[in-house]
């Protein structure tokens, strides 16, 4: 499969990956072959990008399943939307929401977070708080949290924008999100102040407080990458390469550089699907990320300077450092 902007959709083209709504609802399931009412209908939920099933073998797998994600979106909206009318906020489900992702997260022993996240704008907040939870439990277990803290880490993650279902103020919603987390006499305070800090800057220049280094807390140190990362490459709103080289520039001023380090051991400059060209001159699809290597994943190569190829290859960069991808070709530039 490859990564294909809806603009240039046309109708035939077989769905690769499920599409979901903002609320968990299905839009297209994969192996949906695509009309005009199908395609429009993406246009109407402000989707951009799209996976498309091609002859290749390539398969994007998510981190976490279909399932568990549906699940997750739906009862976090819910939950939030009855601290919106003043409910008290139900921890226990909130709970119940992370157990899911958490004990589906731990089962990987490799967890790399090489998909685009292909969503609908039209209720942006329950997409992203429950990406910001998934990005941040990754990077937790990379950096070998107990359960026990990856519970509090996910927490403070979903919860991280809770104030915006009350004001949208950039310093406002932080101090009514701690509010209301300190209102519930079973949120820790790790979790509160992860909340309040995650806009703070490692070198002093964020807000509300004005916090540097380690006066910081570590959830909200990793709470400000998986932010921005989330808030960036959301449908290719800007392009993966971009955003991690944003993450990488602001090490050490914007972010904890051992946090940076450790977020893109886990995430790859090019998703699976990703089509690319080669400084060989040779073109392909990116089929696999490299732990710890964001810039040189597995491509599988289907044509060279002379022509398409038959049969295809596999080309891991890692292991051939004189091969590196010169650029993303547009989806119609892409041919087997």
């Amino acid at each position: 499969m490859r990564l294909v902007a809806v603009q240039r959709l046309k109708p035939g083209m077989v769905v690769g990956k499920t599409i979901l709504g903002s609320n968990g609802q299905i839009l297209l399931r994969q192996g949906v072959e695509l009309t005009e009412r199908y395609i429009q209908h993406l246009r109407d939920h402000f989707i951009e990008v799209v996976y498309i099933a091609t002859g290749s073998d390539v398969t994007a797998h998510d981190v976490i399943s279909d399932q568990t994600r549906i699940k997750a979106l739906r009862e976090t909206k819910r939950i939030l939307g009855e601290v919106k009318r003043g409910a008290e906020l139900e921890m226990e489900q909130v709970q119940q929401v992370l157990i899911g992702i958490i004990d589906e997260l731990l089962l990987h022993d490799d967890v790399m977070v090489n998909l685009v996240d292909i969503r609908s704008y039209d209720e942006e907040l329950f997409h992203h708080s429950v990406n910001v939870a998934i990005l941040s439990v990754i990077v937790g277990i990379e950096l070998k949290y107990s359960e026990k803290r990856l519970k509090d880490l996910a927490a403070a993650a979903l919860l991280h924008d809770i104030g915006k279902i009350v004001d949208e103020d950039a310093t406002l919603h932080l101090v009514i999100g701690r509010r209301i987390l300190r209102e519930h006499n079973r949120v820790g305070r790790r979790i509160a102040d992860a909340v309040f800090q995650h806009h703070e800057r490692w070198d002093g220049g964020g807000f509300p407080q004005g916090l540097a280094g380690e006066e910081i807390a570590e959830e909200a140190r990793i709470l400000q990458v998986t932010n921005v990362f989330d808030n960036m490459s959301a449908n290719s709103r800007h392009p993966l390469e971009e955003v991690i080289e944003f993450l990488m520039e602001g090490s050490g001023s914007a972010f904890e550089p051992d946090t940076v380090r450790a977020f893109l051991n886990c995430v790859s400059f090019y998703p699976v699907g990703t089509p690319v060209e080669l400084n060989t001159g040779e073109r392909g699809i990116v089929v696999r990320a490299n732990r710890g290597f964001p810039t040189r994943p597995v491509v599988m190569v289907t044509r060279n300077a002379f022509g398409p190829l038959d049969p295809f290859y596999e080309l891991d960069l890692r292991a051939h450092p004189a091969h590196f991808v010169m650029k993303i070709l547009e989806s119609e530039a892409w041919e087997v």
